[in-house]
């Protein structure tokens, strides 16, 4: 197989590899219930009561994060459910986070997922294929100028 075909071939696997990529992003996208993003900004700690798990360890108080964001142009404070000892978040720390259109109120830390991991494999492995190909053509084509 000479030069050429192998330059060609690869840059065709890299641009297939960067269409996966885009595939899987779409499909993340669409089956992400919480449509809505915002940065928010912890506001204030709270001391509470801790959960079960942390009364059983002995722990006395939990304390947890109070999230400042806007959504559908209004301001949302909101106590965040889990917390900790410490606190798992410092105060003025801005968070990305994503919430539901119906209801801005419920919202989750935003967590990529395996799927991000995928995404950014695909478009990482098409960039190398693509730059492999370009460089065995232009080796190729090197060798008739």
């Amino acid at each position: 197989m000479n030069q050429g075909l192998t330059g060609e071939i690869l840059m065709i696997l890299g641009v297939v590899c960067a269409a996966c990529g885009l595939f899987v992003q779409n499909y993340r996208h669409r089956k992400e219930p919480y449509k809505g993003r915002a940065t928010a900004t912890v506001v204030e700690i709270v001391a509470d009561a801790p959960d079960a798990k942390g009364s059983a360890a002995g722990v006395h108080h939990y304390f947890y994060p109070v999230f400042a964001y806007y959504a559908g142009g209004r301001l949302i404070k909101k106590r965040y459910q889990r917390g900790g000892n410490p606190c798992p978040f410092r105060l003025n720390q801005q968070v990305p986070l994503y919430y539901k259109l119906e209801d801005p109120e419920l919202f989750k830390i935003a967590d990529p997922g395996p799927l991000k991991t995928v995404e950014r494999l695909l478009y990482a492995g098409g960039a190398i294929l693509c730059l492999l190909g370009l460089f065995c053509y232009m080796g190729f084509a090197a060798r008739y100028v």
